[in-house]
């Protein structure tokens, strides 16, 4: 049926007060969802953290270092490339970790690529190894998922600028309606 007036002005209000919400989830959308910011990925290895030795673990895999569509959040992940599960997802935050060359393997005769990633605050380690044969491609890596970790603008994938430079309790702010912020 038709609206009264006083019904029309207040469904136009409600949708002026859900336009910044909706603002930001196209945000979020437009710089972690889907294929907008698309995944940091390598082939590698996990390894096992046993006393003081790093043990290889001889199974193929692929890292993945991407936003989740469902969660919005930036994941790690270790998939399995026999069978295609994935075996460790970690949430990872910016700034939380960072992923670096483990200098002790340099002149490890059986596999001098070992790479760690560390957690900032915590004694939690992951160890991988690089299963890409061209070595080359690891300076780069190592660039790439540090930049992602970050939340910095990784140049190859167009980086974290759809959420207009806003930092996280701005963007929570926009989506409360102004009621986040640690306000009492």
């Amino acid at each position: 049926g038709r609206r009264t007036s006083w019904e029309r002005r207040s469904c136009r209000c409600a949708l002026m007060e859900g336009l910044p919400q909706l603002q930001a989830l196209q945000a979020l959308q437009g710089a972690g969802g889907g294929m907008a910011n698309p995944a940091v990925e390598f082939r590698a290895g996990k390894c096992k953290y046993q006393g003081t030795t790093v043990r290889p673990d001889p199974r193929k895999g692929l890292v993945r270092v991407q936003t989740s569509s469902e969660d919005q959040l930036m994941h790690l992940t270790w998939t399995s490339r026999v069978n295609g599960v994935v075996e460790d997802d970690r949430i990872i935050f910016p700034g939380e970790a960072s992923f670096s060359y483990v200098e002790q393997a340099r002149n490890n005769p059986k596999n001098s690529r070992v790479y760690l990633l560390k957690f900032v605050g915590s004694s939690e380690r992951l160890f991988f190894w690089m299963q890409d044969p061209d070595a080359t491609k690891d300076e780069d890596v190592i660039k790439r998922v540090n930049a992602r970790l970050n939340a910095e603008e990784d140049p190859s994938a167009g980086g974290l600028a759809g959420l207009g430079g806003m930092d996280q309790q701005q963007l929570l702010a926009m989506l409360t309606g102004g009621a986040a912020g640690g306000e009492a």
